[in-house]
């Protein structure tokens, strides 16, 4: 058997035992393993032949309509000793240009050549006319395994994004030898395969246990249930606002959907609400809430449903002695208290060409997450918010995640987003940016009586915006600093703490 040393080296071993089976379907498209492993031989070659050496950053800006394609890139770079730079296809052709210049990319491959500009790249690849020269392709034995394997954005969800380094060390440490065998055996998802998710553990996942992953192009709520009938697959993963609007379905109970055992979740705060009407629609499969981010590498279970059922529970950690509650000192502080998440980092990633940020992100073997919460007494997580987030009124913090989750038990809430705003007196105050629902309807008065009856007085929202539709990044992470300009600075009447 094959060990593997760099992350190509696990496709080396699926492609010789298990040749036809299939690894990833994009709905147009089906590739099995035999026919990735030679893809990446044949396009990585080619790819050295055209130039790409060790260590060049390679763009790979590709959509998920064509996810199956994303997979064969992806490898074909690691194979020619190239790192891959995954870019969402929703950013702009500056934003790309930006990110680009920040790595120092050299080379691109895309399915859509609308988002990328000539300057400061040596060659751009269409992903349907890649090179290919098998016999250009560098002896594996000899690239780094220590080396950097992909550059991932971070979601930017509250400032300019930063690229976090993986390196196929660390990378194969959570995949494995690629001899183990998963219990899920096909699994869709609608994630997109340039984010942490879709890249980290999408991709990668049929290397690690041999399940079929199947990609929705593009996500709508009532073509995933209708893929759920036709695939018959054993588990889904979908992010919290993607169960959302798959519960809000109104055809959601026609769908078959008999065959799931498990419903992966995670990426963002997972509303109470949302966990109690999908287990109403599938009472049979398991809900397994993921904890993880860019930086950390690895995520945190929940061990059991129970624990997922109650309000921002990300269940019990695995290792419990691998997360620690700390205070703004740094401190750990005591069960029960709140403070920010510090994850143990037995392999600390980093940003790229910035030492600084490094530093001041993974320190000691921690990673600081930024992440706010605490360890209830049945030692089970509780995210409250991201630190950035917590709304400081009037001396006192605030976690929005607590008054979204009041809000989206309303009938007549579809989504709901909690900020702070700036106050004259107070500092911070609470805003609220809702989209209703059709029918039935609400308005300020009766969304506030709502949130008085549940929430203490300082926790009701005295700013107010209704929108057709809450911007989100490429995880499904609503994009709070996008809706700040929308509220404007809060006046100084009626501002009792």
């Amino acid at each position: 058997m094959i060990l593997p040393r760099r992350v190509p080296d696990l496709l080396r071993i699926r492609g010789r035992a298990a040749p036809d089976q299939v690894a990833h379907d994009d709905i147009t498209n089906t590739l099995t393993f035999g026919a990735w492993d030679r893809q990446a031989d044949e396009i990585g070659g080619g790819l050295a032949r055209a130039g790409v050496r060790d260590g060049d950053r390679v763009l790979l800006p590709i959509s998920n309509r064509h996810a199956t394609g994303f997979a064969i890139a992806y490898m074909a770079v690691l194979r020619a000793g190239g790192i891959c730079v995954p870019i969402s296809t929703r950013l702009k052709i500056s934003e790309v240009s930006r990110f680009a210049t920040y790595v120092g990319a050299r080379w691109a491959i895309t399915d859509q050549r609308e988002l990328l500009s000539e300057e400061g790249l040596e060659g751009i690849w269409d992903l349907a006319a890649l090179p290919r020269d098998v016999s250009a392709l560098p002896d594996q034995g000899t690239l780094d395994p220590d080396a950097p394997c992909d550059i991932l954005p971070t979601s930017g969800t509250t400032g300019a994004p930063k690229g976090v380094v993986s390196t196929h060390t660390d990378l194969l440490h959570g995949l494995g030898d690629g001899a183990a065998a998963s219990p899920v055996r096909t699994l869709l998802h609608a994630l997109p395969f340039t984010g942490s998710g879709g890249c980290h553990s999408m991709m990668p996942m049929p290397l690690k246990s041999g399940a079929a992953i199947v990609t929705q192009p593009d996500f709508d709520p009532e073509g995933f249930l209708a893929l759920i009938q036709e695939k018959r697959p054993d588990a889904v993963q979908a992010v919290p606002a993607m169960l959302r609007l798959i519960v809000d379905c109104p055809r959601a109970a026609d769908y078959d959907a008999s065959s799931l055992r498990w419903i992966f979740t995670g990426t963002a705060p997972l509303p109470h609400d949302t966990v109690e009407r999908l287990t109403a629609l599938w009472p049979r499969p398991r809900l397994v809430n993921l904890y993880g981010m860019s930086e950390a590498g690895t995520g945190t279970k929940t061990r059991s449903r129970n624990s997922v059922l109650k309000p921002g529970s990300v269940g019990t950690p695995e290792n419990p002695d691998a997360i620690q509650i700390r205070c703004d000192e740094g401190r750990i502080v005591a069960p029960g208290v709140v403070g920010e998440i510090w994850s143990r980092a037995e392999r600390p990633r980093q940003y790229w060409n910035d030492p600084e940020a490094s530093a001041a992100t993974w320190q000691e073997g921690w990673l600081k997450t930024g992440d706010i919460g605490f360890i209830d007494p049945d030692g089970d997580l509780i995210i409250n918010g991201r630190s950035k987030e917590i709304i400081i009124r009037g001396g006192y913090n605030i976690a929005p995640a607590e008054i979204e989750d009041v809000l989206l038990k309303h009938p007549a809430v579809a989504q709901a987003a909690v900020l702070g705003v700036s106050h004259a007196v107070l500092g911070e105050d609470v805003a609220a940016a809702i989209v209703l629902r059709r029918e039935p309807a609400a308005g300020i008065p009766e969304l506030s009586a709502w949130c008085r009856e549940r929430l203490a007085d300082n926790k009701i929202p005295r700013k107010w915006r209704f929108l057709p539709d809450l911007p989100t990044n490429q995880n499904g992470k609503v994009m709070k600093r996008e809706l700040t300009a929308a509220f404007g600075i809060a006046g100084d009447d009626n501002y009792g703490l």
